[in-house]
């Protein structure tokens, strides 16, 4: 059986081919014309249509290195069924970064969208209209936030069973759980009956080698297991924990941060994680201590924190020893490989 022609931005892409494409966006009050760049890769052999896309925030360039690097190294002839993908949905946040909205909104709590609301919502309008619906999965890449570099997990809702195979099938240590409330874009997905994972990994405006690698091979794995790519996956199987929450300790006070753990490593309630100093003075600096047992998953990277910035993230586990072992078996195998 042969795949039939897909139509996108009134173009027709034909079985077998690869195309960028371009979907126009709401006019700016400059009248000039803007557009999300969309790359195609249509097999010839019927399969299913994976969405994989990145940058609603338009910082996340991780995400936006993810998709090019991947649409570069795979052809129509590689794979079975079609792989859209778009590696900047929110242009206007990318080319007017802070802001990534012009009423400052975000971008995710927009879905599915009016066709005359908001410029937030036309966008999520157009996107679930002219993608989201020709979908059969989703994968959404993301990043911390600035100056919060994250390691490299898995989000997704656990009740949906779908979505939980598809995380377990991208290989990275951690699977945390996310209700469909925290936005709607995951309930747009959710109402569709459309698998939506978020792989999330380094922080926002850097490139991170680590995390762009590791959620390449993450894609591929998932497009292994749905049989997207005929190929078999690598021999190192990971059994990834699950995690049901991540907390961000707070600064209790401004001052100069001193980092006293890395990413991944296994913490006990109480124990000393950090050291924040006043600059202007010599006393020996509050001790940051850990607020449980868990995996530290995120580390503000700045030196210089006020009071009140996030600066640890810490995921909880039923049992933090295996977590902790899980985690050092993949970064074990990721330098192995690397």
């Amino acid at each position: 059986m042969k795949n039939s022609a897909l139509t996108i931005c009134n173009e027709h892409i034909q079985p077998g081919e690869k195309a960028n494409l371009a979907l126009k966006m709401p006019d700016f009050y400059s009248c000039a014309p803007i557009y999300m760049p969309i790359k195609i890769i249509h097999s010839k052999h019927p399969g299913p249509c994976l969405l994989i896309f990145s940058n609603l925030n338009g910082n996340e360039m991780n995400g936006l290195e993810i998709i090019n690097r991947l649409i570069n190294a795979l052809g129509a002839s590689d794979i079975h069924g079609t792989i859209i993908a778009v590696p900047v949905v929110n242009v206007y946040g990318l080319t007017h970064y802070p802001k990534t909205m012009p009423s400052g909104q975000n971008l995710a709590d927009c879905f599915p969208g009016k066709i005359d609301g908001n410029y937030g919502e036309r966008i999520a309008h157009i996107f679930t209209e002219a993608l989201i619906k020709k979908s059969t999965y989703c994968i959404e890449l993301n990043t911390g936030a600035l100056n919060h570099n994250i390691l490299p997990q898995i989000y997704c809702d656990f009740e949906n069973l779908q979505s939980k195979k598809l995380a377990k099938a991208f290989q990275v240590p951690v699977i945390t759980n996310v209700h469909v409330k925290t936005n709607t874009l995951r309930q747009t997905m959710e109402s569709l009956s459309i698998p939506l994972i978020l792989y999330q990994a380094g922080e926002a405006m850097r490139f991170d080698e680590h995390a762009i690698n590791t959620g390449i091979e993450g894609i591929k794995n998932i497009m292994h297991d749905i049989k997207m790519l005929p190929k078999e996956r690598s021999v190192n199987v990971i059994n990834p924990v699950f995690s049901q929450d991540e907390d961000w300790i707070i600064a209790p006070k401004g001052g100069i941060l001193h980092v006293a753990v890395t990413l991944g490593q296994t913490i006990s309630k109480g124990e000393k994680i950090g050291t924040i100093s006043d600059p202007f003075c010599s006393d020996l600096g509050e001790i940051v201590k850990a607020n449980q047992n868990g995996i530290v998953v995120g580390i503000n990277t700045t030196p210089l924190v006020h009071e009140g910035l996030s600066i640890f993230k810490i995921a909880s586990f039923i049992d933090c020893d295996r977590a902790g072992v899980v985690i050092e078996t993949w970064e074990d195998q990721q330098r192995e490989t690397a």
